[in-house]
């Protein structure tokens, strides 16, 4: 089926004279922290929720690793669209449309009298991917070339602030009112993200200028990708990176509660502060990370996160004390932050401009396929023994270290995204 081509607000100008770039700056830095925090909390205490859903203790782990990917079932499949749409229709309505649908899926995991709503519930996740990628294109479209890796660093830090908020009041709300609590008010703060994110953010007009189909645009961003050798190393670094990522995340909490010897009654809140102070680790260092990209070098930048967070799953993978296992989660927020905002700067610098929306959030398909493929293996990982995910983590981030420092010297194409090209934005 063909449809009328819209033009992404016909010109970037329009685009910056629709909305301030600061403006935007907060605002998708606030919905970034809404989002993770409530995703936060899910992750976080789904252990603790299995048990109260009268899981088999057996089970837990399992359970854990299936819930963890099954969003992605659906997900997976909808992410390369929601940027095409975005930029065919509406950035403005692939944007909201996250916290609205959030609100619900929230709402029904709250409510779930058994695992299997449950299920449901992190089924629709797959419904809230895309925004990510809509939000920075548009955010690359009105920021200055010289403040973009700060911009990208500030909107990305949102999302692990949200992390470190989340687990951190998450804990002490479920150890006094309980978790449905908590998540009943996700809920909530999610669908007034929705309200504020439909008042705020501005579209310029749209006008129809081909004939095009949905297939055929999603054609030329993936030739965009393939065409560019550094850019398809930079998608492969980013899966290799955030598979063994993946791998651990999950498994975290069931780890810290296996090394805690204090009042179970505090069980909750110790889960959520480590990783509370590991989310505000990586909060305050993704900005960071983002501004030394801009002065260092994003490509000197990129394999130095990534073996700081190699050696950080080392740390926990190794950790015989609740105080070391601490210490590695907190040493892999510090690091990580810069793996995302570096590899995203990059990519924003190298898309064309027409199709940036529909680019960068492909560029979020590498990081959600190993959402996907990442706990499920690490659930049969875990039926041989509970560290083997940690073990293969560090390998899979060992090599990504050694492919982004291979990308580095490829072409001279990379120099050239970050030294010069026209600007994004004229101020």
């Amino acid at each position: 089926m063909k449809l009328v081509q819209r033009a992404p607000a016909d010109h970037p100008e329009e685009q910056r004279r629709a909305n301030d770039w600061r403006i935007l700056l907060v605002i998708f830095t606030l919905a970034g922290v809404v989002e993770s925090q409530a995703f936060g909390h899910l992750n976080a205490f789904t252990p603790l929720y299995l048990q109260q859903l009268h899981v088999p203790a057996t089970q837990i782990p399992r359970w854990t690793g299936i819930l963890a990917s099954l969003g992605f079932v659906l997900g997976l499949p909808l992410l390369p669209f929601w940027g095409i749409w975005a930029d065919r229709y509406s950035r403005k309505l692939i944007i909201v449309r996250s916290a609205y649908i959030e609100g619900v899926l929230f709402t029904i995991a709250a409510l779930s009298p058994n695992v299997w709503v449950l299920a449901l519930a992190r089924f629709l996740v797959g419904f809230v991917f895309g925004n990510t990628g809509v939000m920075l294109a548009l955010l690359a479209d009105v920021t200055p070339r010289k403040r973009l890796g700060l911009a990208v660093g500030i909107a990305s830090a949102g999302f692990p602030l949200g992390s470190s908020i989340g687990p951190l009041l998450g804990g002490l709300i479920a150890q006094g009112l309980g978790i449905r609590v908590l998540l009943l008010g996700d809920a909530g703060l999610s669908a007034l993200m929705g309200i504020a994110l439909t008042v705020i953010v501005r579209e310029g007009s749209r006008t129809a200028t081909s004939s095009s189909t949905v297939t055929g645009m999603l054609k030329a961003s993936m030739r965009d990708i393939l065409d560019t050798p550094v850019v398809l190393r930079l998608f492969v670094v980013y899966f290799i990176a955030m598979y063994g990522i993946s791998l651990i995340n999950p498994y975290l909490p069931i780890l810290l509660q296996r090394l805690y010897t204090g009042p179970s009654r505090l069980l909750p809140s110790m889960i959520g502060t480590t990783l509370a102070v590991a989310g505000i680790a990586m909060g305050i260092t993704t900005p960071i990370w983002g501004k030394v990209g801009d002065l260092a070098g994003r490509w000197r930048i990129l394999p130095i996160a990534l073996a700081g967070v190699a050696a950080g799953i080392a740390v926990e993978g190794l950790a015989a004390a609740l105080g070391w296992l601490q210490a590695g989660i907190v040493g892999v927020g510090l690091f990580q932050g810069g793996i995302g905002t570096t590899i995203i700067a990059l990519l924003a610098l190298l898309a064309p401009e027409e199709r940036r929306a529909s680019i960068l959030n492909l560029s979020l398909l590498p990081s959600q396929l190993s959402w996907f493929v990442g706990p499920i293996t690490a659930a049969l990982m875990t039926s041989v023994a509970l560290r083997l995910p940690f073990a293969a983590g560090v390998v899979a981030l060992l090599i990504a270290t050694a492919f982004s420092a291979m990308t580095a010297r490829l072409a001279p194409a990379a120099g050239e995204a970050e030294a010069g090209g026209s600007d994004l934005a004229a101020n």
